[in-house]
């Protein structure tokens, strides 16, 4: 177990790090569609990429509610990509090696989590299916000791840069909708032929990329099945939990640099004879998206409690990352009004925040799906879909 004193550490790491890669470093690199390596490098110097590791692993076995300091710590003095990257690794890296590796994955995955040459990704997300997981067509076919596996993925975030790909796919009976007969995989995309990766024009996290990832009869070994075969919708819901509370802690992040961003600005842009920061017209968005951000901070901290006590955390992490989208969206939007014209130039970073910020109100989970599920399981009321 870790102290106070070490978190503090930590916490302090991490702005001392992120002094290097200012916002500059984020508009250049989201302009060029490229991977930010020299911030890879300064991540896994610093440890960043194995915070939920534990110490008897090699890493520094923090809890989930402190992993999110970090994480918020890292979002607000940098930009939602670096975020992005540092929970890729801690919840698409270290979380499923943790909760589900056998010796095999943990021998051949943990060695390029600790060297930063992992980039996990997650495939999941199907052109047919979308949000609709239950539906998707990629199937992985057992025979003679390996699965055959066929199909497409899109939006997968950094596929063409991963050596640790995690990977759904239906193993049971071509049975759509039958959540027993799911599958997850765990493999280096880069090692297997019949696996391509293409780059989407995409407009929001540029800098990390997002792919469509096509399986032409691409064998993998036993050994890949993480978990157990047709268990992989209950093993994923344990992931995706983690992964909620993580972009609701980027929403806050985002918020809160694109905040401060604009409340300085604010106080030094003068017209008519005054700051623009002193109309109300400005200060209430920015106010309003504040109060939600804190708001769901602390429910993301609620969430993240639950989660490491091993509680079901599904409401709390749903409606974290409902309420800070909102929050980040808000303060991006007020953000751009208050800029004027110069928030269309792309060299002031806004409409990079703000083209970002509008992702989270759409993926990984759309606002509508997290309604139907509060309105489902948590009102009682009917199904809606």
């Amino acid at each position: 177990m870790y102290d106070s004193e070490t978190l503090e550490l930590m916490l302090d790491a991490t702005r001392e790090l992120s002094k290097s890669f200012p916002e500059s470093y984020w508009v250049k690199h989201d302009k060029q569609a490229l991977f930010p390596s020299e911030f890879m490098e300064a991540v896994r110097n610093a440890g960043l990429n194995y915070l939920l590791l534990p110490k008897e692993l090699g890493g520094l076995g923090l809890e989930l509610k402190d992993y999110l300091k970090v994480l918020r710590t890292l979002t607000t003095s940098t930009s939602m990509d670096a975020g992005d990257l540092v929970m890729a690794y801690n919840v698409f890296g270290v979380l499923p090696l943790r909760l589900l590796g056998n010796s095999e994955q943990l021998e051949k995955f943990l060695p390029t989590i600790m060297n930063g040459s992992a980039n996990p990704c997650v495939a999941i997300t199907e052109p047919g299916a979308g949000v609709d997981t239950l539906s998707i067509t990629t199937r992985a076919e057992y025979k003679a000791g390996e699965y055959i596996i066929t199909g497409r993925k899109v939006w997968t975030t950094m596929a063409g840069v991963s050596r640790m790909m995690i990977l759904l796919a239906r193993t049971g009976e071509n049975n759509r909708r039958d959540p027993n007969s799911l599958t997850l995989f765990l493999l280096d995309p880069s090692s297997h032929r019949g696996l391509k990766c293409t780059r989407i024009d995409d407009i929001a996290l540029k800098s990390l990329g997002s792919y469509e990832v096509v399986f032409d009869n691409v064998s993998v070994p036993e050994e890949a099945v993480l978990g157990k075969p047709n268990e992989g919708w209950r093993n994923l819901a344990r992931i995706l939990n983690a992964e909620r509370v993580s972009t609701a802690t980027l929403g806050v992040g985002l918020a809160e640099l694109v905040i401060n961003k604009t409340v300085e600005y604010t106080k030094v842009r003068k017209t008519f004879g005054k700051p623009i920061g002193a109309n109300q017209a400005i200060q209430f968005p920015l106010a309003e998206a504040k109060m939600l951000s804190e708001a769901g901070w602390r429910m993301a901290q609620e969430a993240a409690m639950k989660l490491d006590l091993g509680e079901n955390a599904a409401f709390e992490a749903n409606s974290a990352a409902f309420i800070t989208a909102k929050a980040a969206f808000l303060a991006a939007d007020a953000a751009m009004q208050a800029f004027g014209g110069m928030a269309f130039g792309s060299d002031t970073g806004v409409e990079m925040h703000w083209r970002n910020a509008r992702l989270l109100r759409v993926g990984p989970v759309p606002e509508q799906m997290t309604l139907a599920y509060v309105s489902h399981n948590v009102l009682g009321l009917p199904r809606s879909f």
